[in-house]
C-alpha cells in the first residue's frame, strides 16, 4: 500500500506546474482567509461591546463602514482605532484574497508556459477588478 503526502497538483497537457506553485497559490488563500477572519472576528466582538443595544436591522440600516471605504477615511479610522474601520479592513482583506490568488495563478501559468490557461486567468482577473472597481461604485 502506498502512502501519499497530500493532495496532488492537477495535471495539465501544456506542461505541469511544479507542485510548489500550487502550494504557494493555496497558501495565499489560507493566509488571506486567516487574516481576514482574525480582523473581522476581533472587530465584530469589539463592535458588539461598543454597541450592545443595537439590533442587526439598526446596524445594517446605518451601514457603519460606509465612511471608511475611501483610502483617506480608512487610514484616519484605523489611526484613531475605530472599530468600524477595522471591520472595513477585514472585509477588504477578505475581498483581496481571491484577487491575489487569481493574480498568483496568472503569474505561475504564464511562467509555466501555459498560455491558454494564463489568458483565461487574466480574463477572470480583469472581470473581477472591473466588477469591484467599476460596477461596485456605480451600484453604490
Amino acid at each position: 500500500m502506498t502512502e501519499t503526502s497530500g493532495p496532488r497538483a492537477p495535471s495539465t497537457d501544456a506542461g505541469d506546474l511544479p507542485a510548489v506553485a500550487y502550494e504557494r497559490m493555496s497558501r495565499v488563500l489560507r493566509a488571506g482567509l486567516l487574516v481576514a477572519v482574525a480582523i473581522l472576528g476581533g472587530s465584530i466582538i469589539a463592535y458588539l461591546f461598543a454597541n450592545p443595544g443595537e439590533t442587526a436591522a439598526e446596524v445594517i440600516s446605518s451601514n457603519p463602514i460606509l465612511r471608511y471605504l475611501g483610502l483617506d477615511g480608512l487610514a484616519a479610522g484605523l489611526a484613531s482605532g475605530s472599530v468600524e474601520a477595522y471591520l472595513t479592513l477585514g472585509l477588504l482583506v477578505l475581498l483581496a484574497t481571491p484577487l491575489l490568488r487569481v493574480a498568483s495563478g496568472f503569474y505561475y501559468f504564464q511562467r509555466g508556459g501555459e498560455k491558454v490557461v494564463a489568458a483565461v486567468t487574466a480574463t477572470v482577473l480583469v472581470l473581477l477588478l472591473f466588477g469591484i472597481l467599476v460596477l461596485g461604485p456605480a451600484l453604490r
